[in-house]
């Protein structure tokens, strides 16, 4: 259990990326973009910047409506760097529009490694180069990182931390890397995987109308026996903010229920563990507070509530945050319980969302 909430797993880019390739393979960067003209001027001169020797970078333009192409096309030029647009068609049935659109990207690329990640996702310096190397030092088919989330403003600070957690807790990353553990994980703002390895298992068709395209992704190559890893990084950021709780909540809520498998046993088996793990200690304190509970649930409550916050604190540290936020750990996991209940309501309704277009399946 200790490994579930220890956020060993990290891996950060350096200045200059000394391994020995004598040929670095050729890389292909696809990047779905649905109505991200605000994003681009942020992360697009970030991808530019990046001096991979044999690169490109291809940008689906999924029917935007806010002139998404436009902006790319206007931003490479004024940094004198090259890519390709493409302009996405609407998704056969069957397809979700997020992987219709990176199938199209897939079919429209030549890179030995496809690198697919977000319009919202800003990279760092050389890490492009950083995350090749990984891959081919750590002999490994694809790896992923989960990029670092805005924090700012006072939901995100007490949803998104507790949203990595419980990401963890679920999926070890420790876990996902050990070919002999059937744990896989990925996280789709960035993933590197070599052509070979997406031949191998039949491409993206094959989960094609997943409602978690990353966590598909990654069983489905861990199932062929392909080794796979999955770090925490700061080396990608989202520039994507969660300043209202609806936000974080639309987005935990688009797919936790999926994560159970869709299974209403699951579903209840997780809100009551969560009410025991994170009600039960605050309403022994409570009950202390007001008289009616004794020293004996005190105690037993206070115990509970500490070991809780210990557990926690690696991942208020990975975000830069105080130890004392800990203490509110209790009111997130509740939330977070609320929110995986509205993700089976949207299931039995059919809702999903691809930025911004809610469709039903």
């Amino acid at each position: 259990m200790p490994l579930r909430w220890r956020m060993r797993e990290r891996w950060e880019t350096v200045d200059h990326v000394n391994v020995p390739i004598s040929q670095w393979p050729s890389l292909s960067v696809i990047v779905p973009a649905r109505n991200e003209a605000d994003s681009l001027p942020v992360t697009l001169p970030s991808w530019l910047d990046q001096n991979y020797p044999d690169s490109e970078i291809i940008v689906i333009d999924d029917e935007s409506h806010d002139h998404t192409a436009e902006c790319a096309l206007e931003i490479a030029g004024r940094f004198d760097g090259k890519i390709r647009i493409v302009s996405g068609t609407t998704p056969p049935p069957g397809w979700t529009g997020k992987l219709w659109a990176l199938q199209q990207g897939i079919k429209t690329s030549s890179g030995e490694w496809l690198l697919f990640t977000d319009a919202d996702i800003s990279h760092r310096p050389n890490l492009w180069r950083g995350l090749v190397a990984k891959a081919l030092t750590e002999k490994r088919s694809m790896v992923s990182l989960m990029v670092l989330l805005d924090t700012k403003g006072v939901w995100p600070r007490l949803l998104i931390p507790a949203f990595v957690y419980f990401f963890h807790v679920m999926y070890p990353f420790e876990k996902v890397r050990d070919r002999r553990s059937p744990v896989s994980a990925a996280a789709g703002g960035c993933i590197l995987i070599e052509r070979k390895a997406l031949d191998k298992i039949g491409g993206i068709e094959g989960h094609r109308d997943a409602w978690i395209d990353d966590l598909a992704l990654a069983k489905r190559v861990k199932q062929a026996e392909l080794p796979i890893a999955l770090s925490l990084t700061k080396s990608a950021v989202s520039i994507r903010s969660y300043r209202q709780l609806a936000e974080v909540w639309n987005m935990v809520a688009r797919n936790a229920f999926v994560q159970l498998r869709c299974s209403w046993f699951l579903l209840c088996l997780t809100v009551l563990g969560m009410a025991i793990l994170f009600l039960v200690p605050v309403g022994g304190i409570c009950a202390w507070i007001t008289g009616t509970g004794s020293p004996a649930v005190l105690s037993l409550s206070c115990v509970a509530h500490v070991l809780m916050v210990i557990t926690y604190i690696p991942t208020l540290r990975f975000f830069g945050l105080s130890m004392v936020r800990g203490i509110a750990f209790p009111l997130a996991g509740i939330l977070y319980a609320a929110m995986t209940v509205s993700s089976a309501i949207n299931y039995l309704s059919g809702r999903r969302e691809w930025r911004g277009a809610r469709v039903k399946k």
